[in-house]
C-alpha cells in the first residue's frame, strides 16, 4: 500500500532511491512519470500514485517521454512470483505456466492481482506495450523488429495496440531514425537501477572468474558471447557516468530475443535489488554492518546462463576460484561452439546441455569423481530442465538435488545464490562464511550458522556475499 505523503516527498525531492517503487500519474496531462522525472512537479491534487508502470498504463495514462518509465528498475518480488513472471515473459502461455508450476489458472490470476494489481493477461499486454515503447524511443531497430522483440505475433496487431494505448502510430512514437550500416546492427539499451551500486566492485568479482574464451572483463566493461535459442551474438555492459544506469549493447542475428537478453542481464548484475531494504535488515549484525558501511554499493553477482553456472558450481567444489575457472574455460574451449565475430576477439560460446551429454572430459584435468558428478547432473537436468526455474523454495530444491550423487548442500545453495539469483540461498558450510563468523578462534558449527542466518531471511544470499567480502577486503 502506497503512502501518499512519502510518495509526495520522494517525487518533489526527485529521490533516486524511490525510482521504480511507485509512479506518478498526472490527471491534467494523462501521462505518468518516475519519481526522478526532471519535469516540473505537478500539484498534489492533480496526481495519482501507482505501484508499478503496468497499473498506470492500464488505467489509461501514457509514459512520459522525458523520464521514460519504461526503463525504470523493477520492484523486487518473492522468488515464486519472479519465476511465474519470467516464464510468461520468456514465451510460455498462461496454460503452460499453470501446468509447469502445478497451479490453477485461478491461483495464477490471484497471485498476479496481489503482486501486480493486474491479471496475467493484462500484465502481459501492458508489459509488451511498455517494452515496445522503450525500444521505439531508445533504439534504432526497425519497427517490424521491435514488434516481434516485444512479443507481438503480427505487425497489424502491434500497430493496433500502439494506436489504442498511445493514440499514435509506432512511427510517431519513434524518436530515433534507423541507422543504416553494412555491418550487423548493434542495439543499445539503458538499464536503470536504484543507487547505491558499485560497478567497479561488480566488475572485479566477474574479472576474477572470467572465462577467457567466452568473457572479457576490464576496468570498465563486461563483454561475453551468447547463444539464445540458437541465435548467436554478443553483448557488452558498461556504466553510464551521469545517471544511475548501465548501458547494454547487444548484437544478435534475430532481435526477437532482445527482451530475454535484457531480463537476463538485469538479473546478472542484480539491477532490481532494493539495497536500502536489504541493508537495513542485515545491518543488525556487526560484521555485516561494517562491510555495508565500507562498501554500500556491493550487490549479488548473478550469471548469464543457469546451466552454464550449474557446471561451474560443480567444478568449484572444494577447489580455488582460479582452479575452477581454469577447468570451466577448458570445457568451453573443448566442447563450446565457435563464437560470432565480436570486438573483443572472443572465440567460443559455452556449451549447452546437448553438447556435454556423455562426453569424456579427456585432458580437461578433472578427477573421476568430478566427471561422474557432471554426468549425473547433466543426465538429471536433461530430464528435469525446469527444476531450476520452478522450485518451491531453497529447502525443496536442496532436498531434490542432493539426491544426485556428488551434489551436496553447498553446491545447491551456491548454484541458487548466483545461478538462480535466489536472495535466500545460503551456503552455510562454505569455508569463507565459517571463517568470517569465527571469533577468537571459535569456529561456529553449521547448526549455529544456520540459526544465526534466520535473522537475515529472506536476504541470506546478500549476507553471504558481504561475509565473503569482509575477508577479501
Amino acid at each position: 500500500m502506497l503512502n501518499a505523503t512519502v510518495c509526495q516527498q520522494a517525487r518533489l525531492s526527485k529521490d533516486a532511491r524511490f525510482d521504480g517503487k511507485f509512479f506518478t500519474a498526472v490527471l491534467t496531462t494523462g501521462i505518468f512519470c518516475r519519481p526522478i522525472c526532471p519535469a516540473r512537479a505537478p500539484k498534489e491534487e492533480n496526481v495519482r500514485y501507482f505501484v508499478n508502470a503496468l497499473q498506470a498504463q492500464d488505467a489509461g495514462f501514457r509514459p512520459c517521454k522525458r523520464c521514460l518509465p519504461e526503463i525504470a528498475p523493477q520492484t523486487p518480488l518473492p522468488i515464486k512470483i519472479k519465476q511465474l513472471t519470467q516464464a510468461l515473459e520468456f514465451g510460455d502461455s498462461i496454460t503452460d505456466v499453470c501446468d509447469k508450476f502445478s497451479i490453477s489458472s485461478r491461483q495464477l490470476r490471484r497471485l498476479f492481482i496481489k503482486n501486480y494489481g493486474l491479471p496475467p493477461s493484462k500484465y502481459l499486454h501492458n508489459q509488451k506495450l511498455l517494452l515496445a515503447s522503450k525500444l521505439l524511443k531508445t533504439t534504432s531497430l526497425a519497427i517490424s523488429e521491435i514488434a516481434f522483440s516485444a512479443g507481438f505475433t503480427s505487425i497489424r496487431r502491434f500497430n493496433e495496440a500502439i494506436k489504442s494505448a498511445y493514440n499514435c502510430t509506432p512511427s510517431q512514437l519513434k524518436n530515433k531514425p534507423r541507422q543504416q550500416s553494412i555491418e550487423l546492427k548493434k542495439v543499445t539499451v539503458e538499464l536503470a537501477y536504484r543507487p547505491p551500486f558499485d560497478w567497479h566492485l561488480m566488475l572485479s568479482f566477474f574479472r576474477l572468474r572470467q572465462l577467457n574464451s567466452v568473457e572479457h572483463v576490464d576496468e570498465t566493461h563486461y563483454r561475453r558471447t551468447i547463444n539464445i535459442n540458437g541465435d548467436k551474438g554478443w553483448f557488452e555492459v558498461t556504466s553510464l557516468p551521469d545517471k544511475p544506469a548501465l548501458k547494454l549493447t547487444v548484437q544478435l542475428n534475430n532481435y526477437r530475443y532482445l527482451n530475454q537478453v535484457i531480463l537476463r542481464v538485469r538479473r546478472m548484475f542484480d539491477l532490481d535489488a532494493d539495497m536500502q531494504v536489504i541493508q537495513q535488515q542485515l545491518s543488525q549484525h556487526q560484521i555485516l554492518a561494517d562491510t555495508i558501511a565500507k562498501y554500500p554499493g556491493l550487490r549479488l553477482p548473478g550469471c548469464w546462463d543457469k546451466f552454464e553456472f550449474s557446471i561451474r558450481a560443480i567444478l568449484g567444489q572444494q577447489i580455488s576460484v582460479k582452479a575452477a575457472t581454469t577447468l570451466a574455460n577448458r570445457i568451453a574451449l573443448k566442447y563450446g561452439e565457435a563464437a560470432v565475430k565480436n570486438p573483443s576477439g572472443l572465440t567460443h560460446i559455452f556449451p549447452q546441455t546437448e553438447a556435454l551429454i556423455n562426453v569424456d572430459y579427456q585432458n580437461v584435468g578433472l578427477t573421476k569423481s568430478r566427471i561422474s558428478t557432471l554426468h549425473n547432473w547433466i543426465a538429471f537436468y536433461q530430464q528435469h530442465h525446469d527444476i531450476l526455474s520452478c522450485y518451491e523454495n531453497i529447502e525443496t530444491l536442496e532436498q531434490t538435488l542432493i539426491k544426485i550423487k556428488g551434489i551436496g548442500p553447498w553446491t545447491v545453495n551456491y548454484l541458487a545464490m548466483r545461478g538462480l539469483s535466489d536472495p535466500d540461498a545460503f551456503p552455510s558450510a562454505d569455508l569463507g562464511i565459517i571463517k568470517a563468523l569465527t571469533v577468537n578462534d571459535n569456529k561456529p558449527s553449521n547448526k549455529e550458522i544456520l540459526a544465526l542466518s534466520k535473522q537475515w531471511r529472506p536476504w541470506r544470499a546478500y549476507a553471504a556475499i558481504y561475509l565473503w567480502h569482509s575477508l577479501a577486503h
